[in-house]
C-alpha cells in the first residue's frame, strides 16, 4: 500500500516527507512508544516497514534513518515539534499526524492488507 493511501485511511495529516508519498510502499507495520523495542525487535526488508507511535521527538527520525523505515505515524493527534519535522524532511522520512488512537490505526492498517512486521528473534 503506498503512503499516500494510508494518510487517506487513516485521515492522516502529512508533516514530512510528502514528495515520497507515491513511492513509498509499505507491506508491514510496527507500533510501539518504546523506540529501544523498535531497535532491538523489527527487521526491516525493502524499506517496507511503518512505525506507528506516541513518541514525537527527533528520535523517532533518527530510529527510522537508524532502521529504514521510510514512514512514521504519530498517533492520538499529539503535536509533532518543529524540530522533529524539520529532521524528518531533512531525512526523507514520511511523518504523518493521525487523530486516531494507535490500537485504532493498527486496526485499520492491518483490515487493508498490512501485516504485521517481522520480529528478529536472533538480537
Amino acid at each position: 500500500m503506498r503512503a499516500r493511501e494510508i494518510v487517506e485511511l487513516i485521515q492522516g495529516k502529512v508533516l514530512s516527507g510528502e514528495a515520497y508519498l507515491d513511492e513509498v510502499e509499505i507491506k508491514r507495520g510496527f507500533a510501539s512508544d518504546l523506540l529501544s523495542d523498535v531497535l532491538a525487535l523489527v527487521e526491516v526488508e525493502n524499506r517496507d516497514v511503518v512505525l506507528i507511535t506516541g513518541i514525537t521527538n527527533p528520535q523517532i527520525v533518527r530510529t527510522a534513518v537508524l532502521m529504514d523505515i521510510p514512514m512514521v505515524i504519530v498517533a492520538r493527534g499529539k503535536k509533532v515539534p518543529w524540530e522533529t519535522i524539520s529532521l524528518g524532511e531533512e531525512k526523507g522520512v514520511v511523518i504523518v499526524s493521525t487523530e486516531l488512537i494507535v490500537f485504532v490505526t493498527c486496526g485499520l492498517l492491518y483490515k487493508a492488507g498490512i501485516e504485521g512486521a517481522r520480529i528478529s528473534r536472533g538480537r
